[in-house]
């Protein structure tokens, strides 16, 4: 028997990949801001993303359009008509704490690209459309929003509802994969 998803696909393997291939990174919004329950949706997809330790991750959720507007004077590479923000951050005594200087230096970093991640596929199911910023001084960034020294930003996502008509991704964007050895290749089959 075959289980249908609510997005035509008919299995959730399926539904996993097309959300995967669905993935975007928007630049241009409309003005309208997306609900608490698209933003909620969001936090929570964030917070499924696999973390090494609980109480490292902190996630800031931006929708004063006065602090957005903030975001985008001081840090030149954010989007220019988001109307949300989400600040992914890590706890720098926490991870210390837990992992020693490895889990401050990698293991935050990696999750909060898990978490980054998360969001930029959950975004399309819900018409919502991210963009991962990362040209901007932490400093500042901590300053905005009033974060405290061992609280690092990590990632800067961009949110709204995507304009009409976004350009397709460019064709044949994939990793180069090797088999084994770095230099042996690897037949994909897709």
């Amino acid at each position: 028997m075959t289980e249908s998803v609510p997005d035509g696909t008919s299995t959730p393997t399926e539904a996993v990949f097309e959300a995967m291939r669905r993935r975007r990174m928007h630049r241009v919004f409309t003005p309208e801001l997306p609900s608490a329950e698209v933003l909620d949706r969001l936090v929570y997809a964030a917070g499924r993303a696999q973390v090494a330790r609980p109480g490292i991750r902190h996630l800031i959720v931006v929708t004063d359009p006065r602090r957005v507007r903030t975001v985008r004077h001081a840090c030149p590479g954010f989007v220019n008509n988001a109307p949300a923000v989400i600040v992914i951050c890590s706890d720098l005594h926490r991870a210390h704490e837990v992992m020693g200087p490895r889990g401050v230096e990698v293991v935050t970093r990696l999750d909060s690209g898990a978490a980054a991640g998360y969001i930029t596929i959950a975004a399309p199911t819900l018409g919502i459309g991210v963009c991962k910023v990362t040209s901007w001084t932490e400093e500042v960034v901590q300053s905005i929003f009033g974060l405290p020294d061992h609280i690092r930003p990590e990632v800067l996502m961009a949110i709204g509802i995507p304009v009409a008509n976004h350009p397709k991704p460019v064709k044949g964007f994939h990793p180069d994969v090797h088999h084994d050895l770095f230099g042996q290749e690897w037949n994909r089959t897709w």
